[in-house]
């Protein structure tokens, strides 16, 4: 039997360049390393989403074993049913979860590095309810988060929180009006829920306003002429 070996094959005596099976190789090689880099980016990115929906999941039991707080359990339960993205819900319970504040601001480091925080309009909480500065300060990161948050997931968070293909679930107005009067009793300022949830109503369309804007814009552009038109 015919043994082969190198010398079997034809040798490129012009020397100008590799052959094309080695350029072949050379090119799956590149996307085979690629695809696995992929891959594994996507295990890490799966792994990460993982760890933030156990930390809502874990919230959500620190709240149910909690007598004064299973209101939460109850509005945070009937937003993840909706599918309303974990990274969205731990930044607005941040305000008052250490837990959730470290899950969410590293979420955002990973996205954006480190985080500065804007000039955030807080004005209309810091006249009605007399916070001290460290208060507000801690109100504007928040509200920082959560802006940083939509900035990201902008889509995803309307396109589950979304009904009536105009308006925005009211369970995150409630959830939201619980988590700043809870917020408020933290720095002894005792606000009944009525006087809070215009504050917060005010927040949500201040944070949800270009983003509703935005996805109103993308539905018309993706109606039929004739519907546009009607």
């Amino acid at each position: 039997m015919q043994q082969i070996g190198p010398e079997t094959f034809a040798s490129d005596e012009g020397g100008e360049g590799p052959a094309p099976s080695e350029q072949v190789s050379d090119r799956a090689r590149e996307q085979f390393a690629a695809s696995q880099a992929a891959a594994k980016q996507a295990q890490r990115d799966e792994q990460k989403a993982r760890k933030r929906d156990d930390g809502v999941a874990q919230v959500i039991l620190q709240f149910l074993t909690d007598a004064q707080k299973t209101h939460y359990a109850l509005l945070i339960a009937r937003l993840v049913g909706r599918d309303c993205p974990s990274t969205f819900l731990l930044a607005l319970l941040s305000l008052i979860n250490e837990q959730c504040r470290t899950a969410v601001e590293e979420y955002l480091r990973e996205q954006d590095g480190d985080l500065a925080v804007p000039a955030t309009n807080v004005t209309d909480l810091q006249h009605s309810s007399a916070l001290s500065v460290e208060a507000n300060d801690t109100l504007a990161r928040w509200i920082v988060r959560v802006e940083h948050v939509m900035a990201h997931d902008e889509q995803t968070i309307l396109r589950t929180l979304i009904v009536d293909d105009q308006n925005i679930d009211g369970t995150i107005l409630q959830l939201t009006t619980f988590i700043l009067q809870d917020f408020l009793a933290q720095q002894g300022k005792i606000a009944n829920f009525e006087q809070v949830q215009t504050l917060v109503a005010g927040i949500l369309q201040t944070l949800f306003r270009p983003a509703m804007q935005s996805w109103r814009e993308r539905r018309l552009a993706e109606q039929p002429a004739d519907e546009a038109n009607a």
